[in-house]
């Protein structure tokens, strides 16, 4: 029994070993422009069966998370993603902009022309 307890005893120290690790790493990046901090996540080993009941086994570190808003990087990527399809609309526009603007083969000289042709016959109908 004194080494189940003491396997505990281990397996505790160890994760709070880890848990200081961490904390010390979010104290020497406080003034890191970017960074979020991070938390440490326990829980506890699976038990054993042993004759009467489940002993435990203790604790263990399960994962390591990092603390920031999800909200705030959700509308990060959706601006982002606005913002690229806006740009790529701008780029597009600017090349139809150009095809039908340009006074020699865009769309303009056969409308002026149209317009001239109706003008001339509305003048002179026969």
């Amino acid at each position: 029994m004194a080494g189940g307890i003491l396997g505990i005893a281990t397996s505790g120290l160890l994760a709070f070993q880890r848990s200081l690790e961490t904390t010390s790493h979010n104290i020497a990046n406080v003034n890191t422009e970017g960074y979020s901090r991070q938390r440490t996540e326990l829980s506890t080993k699976p038990a054993i069966f042993e004759g009467s009941g489940y002993l435990g086994q203790g604790v263990k570190v399960s994962n390591i998370t990092r603390s920031y808003d999800q909200f705030i990087s959700s509308q990060l990527r959706t601006s982002s993603t606005a913002s690229g399809e806006a740009e790529q609309f701008y780029r597009l526009s600017v090349q139809v902009d150009g095809l039908l603007a340009d006074n020699s083969v865009g769309i303009a000289p056969a409308i002026k022309s149209f317009f001239n042709t109706v003008n001339e016959v509305a003048d002179d109908p026969s």
